[in-house]
């Protein structure tokens, strides 16, 4: 996700000075910046798309014609058919295998955000000397990615990287989050509850993006036993990433066969369930929406649990703390786990005191960081 400053142009506009998070040192690489027109100058026919999120695809039109864009099978094949950009501008990586391109060795590693989001490691043979780059994308660290191979071998080296770091949730309002299982065991728990409740005719509606939180609906779906209705949209997508057999099984086209609809996540909304309800009358009494997002959860709650219950009539939202970023203390863990060299957040960052403080956050002691948390913890309401 890309939020507050970044220092890049916006969606209309270009510009023509890159920071390094958009460049990576040592690289005439460009990453999710097709916003930027470098002019003859600054000039880059090698290009890389993390994941197919708007905020990191903003300025790619199917006129492209600078270079060659590298990303993993699935994002590519979301570039080709939902903007169109001509097959021979697309190049695929995969994950876990090293690439040459322009001389510098490219390894692309899951990221463990959407579905074909990656982060790309950056390393220079050609340049003993020279630290290796690390992108994390959009990511959220997991004991999984603490047990990457290139993660791994690249916390091993005594060569410290250059890190460009997702700061989303740098903050201390967002120091931990439930763990993603945790949340879905909630998930697990709350359609049990929900479809046994009163006996009424629910609709369970699912949040999701143009590509993420599909974890969510695939395990309502092997919970309840039931298919997963998806429009024509979600399921174009759908049919360009890696699924297993049971999950493109657990899909309908027809949602007269199930009870369990994937909606956009602004579809979650009281006033957009009401909507839905008012549609479905005639076969449903109850809407029953789940809202997965980060955003839900927040250290001012004042609270761990992995779902909370709203209800206003006839209509039941679950809001999920159920992230696809990193929490401030996993930042932390990963930055301890990694070792950088230097840390450039490519989130927030407006070269400034927003700037320090993330720093500030990402690289105090443990001692230092327990007395901010309660320092912040005392300035809360109560």
């Amino acid at each position: 996700m890309r939020g507050g400053t970044r220092g890049r142009g916006g969606g209309g506009s270009t510009r023509t000075s890159a920071p390094c998070w958009i460049r990576p040192p040592g690289t005439r690489f460009i990453v999710d910046g097709f916003e930027w027109d470098l002019g003859r100058g600054g000039a880059c026919e090698t290009w890389f798309l993390t994941h197919f999120h708007a905020d990191h695809h903003r300025g790619l039109t199917k006129t492209f014609d600078k270079g060659i864009i590298y990303g993993t099978k699935e994002t590519l094949e979301l570039v080709r058919m939902k903007i169109q950009v001509p097959a021979l501008r697309l190049r695929a990586l995969e994950i876990g295998v090293p690439a040459r391109v322009d001389g510098v060795q490219v390894t692309f590693i899951d990221a463990n955000h959407c579905p074909g989001a990656v982060m790309i490691l950056f390393e220079f043979p050609e340049r003993p000397d020279a630290s290796p780059v690390l992108h994390t994308g959009d990511f959220r660290f997991s004991a999984r990615l603490a047990r990457d191979e290139t993660l791994v071998r690249i916390a091993a080296s005594p060569k410290r990287p250059i890190l460009i770091l997702d700061t989303t949730y740098c903050s201390l309002e967002h120091d931990a989050f439930p763990t993603q299982e945790y949340v879905l065991n909630a998930v697990r728990e709350a359609l049990t509850h929900e479809d046994n409740l009163d006996g009424a005719r629910k609709l369970f509606l699912f949040g999701t993006y143009t590509v993420g939180k599909e974890k969510v609906f695939f395990e309502a779906a092997r919970t309840l036993g039931r298919k997963v209705y998806v429009g024509a949209a979600k399921r174009s997508v759908l049919d360009a990433l890696s699924l297993t057999r049971d999950e493109r099984e657990a899909l309908t086209r027809d949602d007269k066969r199930t009870n369990l609809h994937v909606v956009p996540m602004g579809s979650t909304s009281f006033s957009k369930m009401a909507s839905i309800l008012k549609y479905y009358k005639s076969r449903f009494d109850t809407v029953v929406a789940f809202r997965p997002t980060g955003w839900t959860f927040s250290a001012n709650k004042k609270t761990s649990r992995a779902s909370s219950r709203r209800q206003r009539g006839r209509l039941v939202q679950y809001g999920l703390p159920y992230s696809e970023h990193s929490s401030l203390s996993e930042l932390r863990a990963f930055i301890r786990f990694i070792n950088p060299r230097s840390i450039f957040p490519h989130v927030g960052n407006d070269g400034g005191e927003k700037l320090n403080d993330m720093l500030k956050l990402l690289r105090a002691s443990d001692e230092e960081y327990a007395a901010m948390r309660e320092e912040y913890t005392a300035s809360m309401p109560t």
